[in-house]
C-alpha cells in the first residue's frame, strides 16, 4: 500500500514549487525583500520538509532544529547581499536535515555539558568575513588580487586575539572525487600559509579542511557555477566584547572586458564599465589598478603573451586618454593563456578566456 503524505509535506511541496509566487513573501521566518530567490532556497525548504516528516525527525530533533536555524541564518545572509555565505548555510542545512531524516531509535545522544563561564562584558559570537578567493583551473596559487581579503582577516584576528579560524576549501566537479578533495585541502593550507607567513597569525589559531566538490554553492553544469564553486571560506569563531565593533567591509570595483578573437579592439558596449572604473579611481585619488590582459589557448604562447599585453595596454590608454586617469596610477600587464577563467574546451570558454581585467585599489569602509 502507498505510504500517504501528510497535508503539511504537500503544502510545503507546494511552496517549493511556487517560490516566486506572490503570496510566498518570507522563508524560514524571514522576509523577502525581492520577488524571486535563488534556487538554494526551495531546495532547503524540500529537505527540511522531508526531514520533518521523516521518522528521524523523533530521534533526532536536535539535529533539526539546527537545520531551521542554518536557514534561517542564511536567509538572513543572503538578504545582506552576502550570496556565497548564504549558500553555505543552506547547504549545512540540508546536509542538517538529511541527517536528521536518516536518525533512527539507536541514535547517540550527545552529554548535556554546562557552558563555562564567560568574563564579565563578554559574549560568545560567530564572525564570518567573506574570504571568497576564487583560483584557476586545477591551481592552489592565491592571486595577488586577494591579499586585502586575507590582510581583512588577519588583521580581524589580531585586533580579537580570542578568534580561532577554519579555512575550508572548494572545488568544482570536474575531476575525480580523490584529486578534488586533495586539491581543495591544497587550497585551503595554502591560505593557511599566507595568514602565517606574511601576516604573523599563529598557526595553532588557524586549521585547514578541503571539502572537494562536496559543498557546491553555484550550478556545475554552467562555467560561471563552476568558477564560483573553486573558492575559499573563513569561518571566524570567538568571545567577543560587548562593545564590538565589526571589521571594515571593502568597497572594490573591477572590470571584466572580452575581446573578439585574435582583437585587441575594446567594444563600445563596454565603454561605460570603462567609465566607472575611471569615476570611482576619481572618487578615490590615491587608488591605483592593474589592467590584466588574457588569451584562450589558440596560437603559440609567445604570440598570445604579446596579444594580451596589447589588450592590457588598450584599456589603460582608454583610462588615461578618454577619462583623464594619471597613466601613473595604472599599470598593463599580459598573461597570455597561462590564467584560465573557464576550461578551453567549448566556444564559450575560450570567449571567457579572451579578456581583459582591471583591479583597482579596494578601499576600506568602517560599518
Amino acid at each position: 500500500m502507498k505510504k500517504l503524505f501528510s497535508v503539511p509535506f504537500l503544502m510545503m511541496s507546494i511552496l517549493f514549487l511556487c517560490t516566486s509566487c506572490t503570496f510566498h513573501t518570507y522563508h524560514f521566518g524571514v522576509q523577502n525583500h525581492a520577488a524571486t530567490v535563488p534556487d538554494f532556497f526551495g531546495e532547503t525548504e524540500l529537505a527540511i520538509a522531508h526531514a520533518e516528516q521523516s521518522e528521524g525527525a523523533k530521534y533526532c530533533p536536535d539535529k533539526l532544529a539546527k537545520a531551521r536555524q542554518l536557514a534561517h541564518d542564511g536567509a538572513e545572509t543572503y538578504w545582506t547581499c552576502h550570496n556565497d555565505e548564504a549558500a553555505r548555510l543552506m547547504a549545512e542545512a540540508r546536509r542538517m536535515a538529511k541527517e536528521a531524516e536518516e536518525c533512527g531509535p539507536n541514535a547517540a545522544v550527545p552529554p548535556v555539558v554546562a557552558p563555562a563561564p564567560l568574563a564579565e562584558g563578554k559574549q560568545p559570537a560567530k564572525v564570518c568575513i567573506p574570504l571568497n578567493i576564487n583560483f584557476q583551473i586545477d591551481s592552489a596559487e592565491i592571486l595577488p588580487d586577494y591579499d586585502l581579503d586575507i590582510a581583512r582577516v588577519a588583521e580581524f584576528m589580531k585586533n580579537n586575539p580570542d578568534t580561532v579560524a577554519v579555512i575550508e576549501g572548494h572545488t568544482d566537479n570536474v575531476g575525480t572525487e580523490e584529486h578534488n578533495l586533495k586539491l581543495s585541502q591544497r587550497r585551503s593550507e595554502s591560505v593557511v600559509n599566507r595568514l602565517v607567513e606574511k601576516y604573523g597569525i599563529e598557526r595553532a589559531r588557524l586549521s585547514a579542511k578541503g571539502y572537494g566538490m562536496s559543498q557546491p554553492i553555484a550550478d556545475n553544469s554552467t562555467e560561471e557555477g563552476r568558477q564560483k564553486n573553486r573558492r575559499i571560506d573563513a569561518v571566524i569563531t570567538c568571545i567577543l566584547d560587548k562593545n564590538f565593533v565589526p571589521p571594515p567591509s571593502k568597497l572594490c570595483v573591477s572590470l571584466m572586458i572580452d575581446f573578439d578573437k585574435d582583437s585587441a579592439f575594446i567594444k563600445p558596449e563596454f565603454d561605460s564599465q570603462i567609465a566607472k572604473i575611471a569615476d570611482f579611481m576619481k572618487e578615490y585619488p590615491d587608488t591605483t589598478a592593474v589592467v590584466e590582459g588574457h588569451t584562450d589557448d589558440v596560437g603559440g604562447s609567445k604570440y598570445n603573451m604579446n596579444l594580451s599585453q596589447r589588450r592590457a595596454e588598450s584599456v589603460m590608454d582608454k583610462l588615461v586618454e578618454g577619462y583623464g586617469i594619471d597613466k601613473s596610477r595604472l599599470s598593463a600587464k599580459g598573461y597570455g593563456d597561462t590564467r584560465r577563467l573557464e576550461y578551453n574546451t567549448t566556444p564559450e570558454g575560450r570567449k571567457k578566456n579572451r579578456r581583459v581585467e582591471v583591479w583597482v585599489d579596494c578601499v576600506l569602509v568602517k560599518k
